[in-house]
């Protein structure tokens, strides 16, 4: 039997009995107010044990265990059960007692980490201790007497490598069981490492879009972005796109002049760090078109500038680069260095001396540079000046009948315009001042309304402006004369002229002081059947006449008309409508094979070279024959004199009956003599025969050959003909007459025939002889 008894109580607390039963079968009691169910004893164990479960801080105590047995004594056995009491889970707080096991807060970088950790309870008190991941930081702790353990930890400098490291507080009093533990995993903002400007450029161009980068890395959570120029924030133009702890910036950037050697800054910062803005500048090159401006000398008054005096303008020009050439303009022409005319380029500066009315205008300066041409703003310039006729008429005509008004419109150019007139009459060269009541003044407009009623008043009228400058020097002439037939119209031309229509313009002249009319007739030639008659009272005149019949020839005549009658006659005379000729018929066209076509082509080359081979021939020949002895030349006597009964060859190609030739010429036609043909010719021509008369027969021989001298010495020639002229044979192309009437007289003798020249035409074609 084995009883437990706790210290110095005398009622056991359990009791194992197996007294009278099996060994496996003891009976167990124990006591409700100490173990109650919690308790159980192994008696088959070795040792023996009690077996406490839920042990309470009240079990502690000295333990006797006594054990009663059979047949031997009893045995006591003492205890000392410890109860060790663990302590509570550690709480850890902040600086400011918030829990931080609750608080999700991130530190940032650089900051100093302060935490506390508390444990209550606990028997034996426990220890605190502080590890950075497994790694002791402090185990220095506090044990307070209100039962609480305190160790406060301070983390300084909290860095990039202390991200998502763990923390831990850990409680301990005992070896037989885990120490209490609580973690804290440090959240840390990080500053942002870099940032650059990726694509800064050289130069940039003004007014023109430009997508500038910027990249920053490091920043947790992601950087905020931001661009400026100089201290002025850029908002609303840039966006920004972040992935794996970069961030890409791209600013949508348009330079303007203004932003020439400013700043453009790149600024990465992280909003929840104090003073972890980084930046990256980019100093702007804007280049741009040049920015002119033009002013007048700053000692001269605009308003007070008269014919003569001297005149400068001043252009400034701001560019970037530098510009290469500067130019001005009046009036939109350019402007050139002349010093002979007043007008003087230098630098930046335009000087025009003794200016005249003519200069007046708009005045601009132009300057270039390799990004463009930048005009200046216009500066005008007034020239105050005297009135002139702002249209120069001279002697302009104007035609009126007796008692009828005209009027007469005198307008000058003046500045300033406010101008005063007065009118004169001149005829015969007495000039008489008009009445102002003839006459009325606008501006710098004055109209006379004139009414001659005797001969004595048609004349010349002047009309004279004056105004702060001075009076008009050279004054608007205007003659009036007596009213009569218009003048002719002027510079008449057909302007277009299509197969069926014609287009006729024309200048009119002076009206004759009535209105006038104008008059076109399209006469049909040779007939001079009028076909159109077209008039018109539109000025200039102009006439367009269609569906005229193609192929046929006009005249055509213009007139001017007035009351008084019509003007004399503008002619343009042949005018021809071509005619268009066309092709009615079918087509035959013969389609040849290849093999055709090139059987054709060699026989057409093997003809060209047989003709060439005849050519060189034929040159061979004639060269041979020139070159016999001169005692071959002359002819027999018989052989005139079997000519005495025909005339010599004609000049003239008169196609004449041809006698019959020789059959015995034909028989051996290779030993024709060809005599007159190795005669050299000069030039291709030779000398004109006169045609014999009696009177000529009559003559002696040495007038014979003085007055054939003579005819030589007048060098008339004649071209050379295909005809052929030799004993007696007439070859083909030669052609003869017989003697007329007027040449009866001719004589046959030998002397005749020697003393007048042989008239021979000559040919390069090949004889049949010679073939």
């Amino acid at each position: 039997m084995v009883l437990w008894f706790k210290e110095s109580d005398g009622e056991p607390l359990y009791s194992y009995d197996i007294r009278g039963r099996l060994y496996n079968q003891p009976k167990l009691w124990s006591s409700p107010l100490v173990f109650g169910n919690r308790a159980y004893f192994r008696g088959g164990a070795t040792p023996a044990v009690l077996m406490v479960d839920n042990v309470l801080a009240v079990d502690a105590g000295v333990y006797r265990c006594r054990v009663d047995f059979k047949n031997s004594p009893t045995r006591n056995l003492k205890v000392n059960f410890t109860v060790i009491i663990p302590p509570s889970r550690p709480t850890i707080y902040d600086a400011k007692r918030r829990d931080r096991t609750k608080l999700v807060e991130p530190y940032n970088e650089g900051s100093n980490v302060l935490l506390i950790c508390e444990v209550e309870g606990g028997r034996p008190r426990p220890k605190l201790t502080w590890y950075l991941e497994n790694v002791v930081i402090d185990d220095s702790y506090e044990q307070r007497e209100d039962g609480l353990t305190v160790n406060t930890l301070t983390f300084p400098n909290v860095g990039r490598q202390h991200l998502n490291a763990r923390l831990v507080c850990q409680a301990s009093n005992t070896n037989l069981a885990p120490p209490e533990t609580k973690v804290v995993i440090l959240d840390i903002n990080l500053k942002p490492i870099t940032v650059n400007i990726l694509n800064k450029e050289k130069q940039v161009s003004a007014d023109k879009r430009y997508e500038v980068e910027c990249k920053t890395t490091g920043s947790r959570p992601d950087a905020s972005v931001t661009w400026w120029k100089n201290n002025r924030q850029l908002k609303r133009m840039a966006k920004n796109f972040s992935e794996n702890n970069e961030t890409l910036s791209v600013l949508s950037l348009v330079p303007s002049v203004e932003d020439d050697g400013k700043y453009l800054t790149c600024r990465a910062e992280n909003k929840r760090i104090p003073d972890s803005a980084i930046e990256d500048k980019w100093k702007l090159n804007v280049h741009y078109v040049p920015i002119v401006d033009l002013k007048m000398g700053s000692n001269l008054n605009p308003d007070e500038i008269k014919e003569g005096d001297d005149v400068y303008f001043e252009c400034t020009v701001t560019a970037n680069p530098k510009t290469h050439r500067l130019v001005w303009f009046h009036d939109n022409n350019e402007i050139f260095h002349n010093e002979g005319s007043g007008v003087i380029l230098s630098a930046q500066s335009l000087v025009l001396q003794s200016v005249t009315r003519a200069a007046a205008g708009d005045y601009t300066c132009m300057a270039a540079n390799s990004e463009g041409k930048g005009t200046s703003n216009p500066v005008s310039l007034l020239v105050r000046y005297a009135p002139v006729c702002s249209e120069r008429k001279d002697n302009e005509l104007f035609g009126a009948l007796k008692q009828e008004t005209v009027s007469l419109h005198c307008s000058v150019d003046a500045n300033p315009a406010l101008v005063s007139f007065h009118w004169t009459f001149n005829n015969s060269g007495e000039q008489t001042e008009l009445p102002p009541r003839l006459y009325n003044s606008h501006g710098h407009t004055s109209t006379l309304n004139y009414t001659p009623t005797t001969d004595m008043e048609y004349g010349t009228l002047a009309c004279y402006g004056e105004n702060a400058v001075g009076q008009q020097k050279v004054p608007c002439i205007f003659q009036l004369v007596a009213a009569g037939r218009p003048f002719h119209l002027q510079n008449c031309t057909v302007a277009n002229q299509s197969l069926d229509s014609l287009y006729v313009e024309c200048v009119e002249n002076f009206d004759g002081g009535l209105p006038q009319t104008f008059l076109m007739e399209l006469l049909e030639l040779p007939s001079l059947t009028v076909r159109y008659n077209i008039s018109t009272n539109r000025t200039p005149p102009y006439f367009e006449v269609r569906g005229l019949a193609p192929g046929v020839s006009y005249r055509i005549d213009l007139y001017a008309v007035n009351a008084k009658g019509r003007s004399d006659v503008t002619t343009i005379e042949t005018v021809a409508l071509k005619g268009q000729a066309k092709f009615t018929g079918e087509s035959n066209s013969l389609g040849l094979s290849p093999v055709l076509a090139s059987v054709a082509a060699m026989s057409a080359l093997l003809a060209m070279s047989v003709c060439g081979v005849l050519a060189v021939l034929y040159k061979r020949h004639l060269n041979r024959h020139r070159q016999l002895p001169a005692k071959h030349a002359p002819l027999s006597e018989a052989m005139y004199a079997e000519r005495s009964g025909q005339c010599t060859t004609p000049v003239k190609a008169e196609v004449r009956p041809a006698p019959e030739p020789d059959p015995a010429d034909d028989a051996d036609p290779d030993i024709i003599p060809n005599l007159y043909e190795r005669r050299p010719v000069s030039n291709g021509y030779m000398s004109l025969q006169r045609p014999g008369t009696g009177e000529d027969d009559a003559r002696s021989e040495p007038e014979a050959g003085g007055y054939y001298a003579d005819y030589r010495k007048k060098d008339y020639r004649i071209p050379l003909t295909n005809s052929y002229h030799s004993l007696n044979r007439v070859n083909k192309g030669v052609t003869t007459r017989a003697c007329s009437p007027a040449a009866a007289g001719v004589t046959s003798s030998l002397t005749a025939h020697r003393l007048r020249p042989e008239v021979v035409t000559t040919s390069h074609r090949v004889q049949e002889s010679c073939i």
